[in-house]
């Protein structure tokens, strides 16, 4: 009975549905169960969220005993001395980032008194394909928006005359300008070189081809014995690696990138809660939203998807009223001023 009880808090909490006193009603069921009777009942919470992530069975295991162990505070409720732990909060929440792509936790905001909303960035390298887009700045400044399903390998420094990075998949890229120091994108046999620079790339190791666009400025496409085309703004390569043929042509470069990178950044009446998920794992950080009402506020807006963080964050909070963000390198704060 206790703990059909604690599944049916577990489920409400992720939902944000519990008030002050079921919360507090959870914080003491979990630490009164032993992990023997804990564990079984976010196994069937991981697996109403399990479909769209595969987990094996021992990774399963140690993701779940890693958050039974934790016993860091996070949380503490002001309506009685209660407090919940990192393993209360994991329980409650953690398994939605583990098992789906996003983790929202609750806390109080000790200035305002209200509960605030946080919403984990997963923790991902470029150089590991996920499930959704990514954008991400690499040592130089050069912006990469990442397609989801593909792969980028770049090391931690460019050294050297040339800064190379290996694609595997389909990415847009904005590359810093340096005169002196060459942009270089290898994609199996095919090199695209740049001093600066934006364009996109289409080169999934299943296929047959390499797409080359470009957006702005100057490109050069190679294989290991020959020029296969110097690319302009609105210019397009086709190189088919089974017969090495070329195909050159005009196109609206704009449209070719933004087919892909707009996927899931148009919003019609959003809450910021859900717009905060999907740049979370866009942008790679946290995002803690001041309150619940703030996190439920709808908003209606589109982008292409190649703008920066800060030029979203800036239209978002123009679009409502009265609200503010700051950012810094992991985390974006936005904040309601009424």
């Amino acid at each position: 009975m206790k703990t059909t009880r604690i599944q049916e808090l577990l489920e409400k909490h992720i939902a944000f549905n519990c008030n002050q006193s079921e919360q507090e009603e959870l914080a003491k069921l979990i630490e009164s169960i032993s992990d023997d009777l804990l564990k079984p009942e976010l196994l069937k919470l991981l697996e109403q969220y399990e479909p769209t992530t595969h987990i094996s069975g021992k990774e399963k295991e140690r993701k779940l005993n890693a958050i039974l162990s934790s016993d860091k505070p996070t949380i503490e409720l002001q309506r009685k001395s209660v407090s919940f732990n990192r393993r209360v909060v994991a329980v409650a929440a953690s398994v939605v980032i583990l098992f789906s792509l996003g983790l929202f936790t609750l806390k109080l905001d000790n200035r305002s008194g209200e509960q605030a909303m946080v919403v984990k960035a997963p923790s991902t390298s470029p150089d590991r394909a996920t499930s959704y887009i990514r954008h991400f700045t690499l040592p130089d400044g050069t912006s990469v928006i990442l397609k989801s399903g593909s792969t980028l390998h770049f090391p931690e420094e460019f050294r050297g005359r040339t800064r190379e990075v290996i694609l595997k998949g389909e990415a847009y890229f904005d590359v810093k300008h340096m005169n002196s120091k060459p942009f270089i994108i290898h994609t199996g046999t095919v090199k695209t070189t740049v001093l600066g620079t934006a364009f996109n790339i289409k080169a999934w190791p299943n296929q047959q081809n390499v797409v080359v666009s470009v957006t702005r400025g100057k490109v050069k496409v190679e294989d290991d014995k020959k020029i296969l085309a110097v690319l302009t703004v609105n210019q397009s390569v086709n190189y088919d690696l089974r017969n090495t043929d070329v195909k050159q042509q005009t196109v609206n470069a704009e449209e070719v990138v933004n087919d892909w990178t707009k996927q899931d950044m148009v919003f019609d009446r959003t809450s910021f809660e859900s717009i905060a998920q999907i740049l979370s794992k866009r942008y790679g950080k946290d995002i803690t939203i001041s309150s619940l009402r703030l996190a439920n506020e709808k908003i209606t807006s589109s982008f292409s998807g190649t703008e920066s963080l800060e030029d979203i964050l800036e239209t978002l909070c123009t679009i409502n009223a009265n609200t503010q963000y700051t950012i810094n390198a992991s985390e974006v704060r936005i904040v309601s001023n009424k």
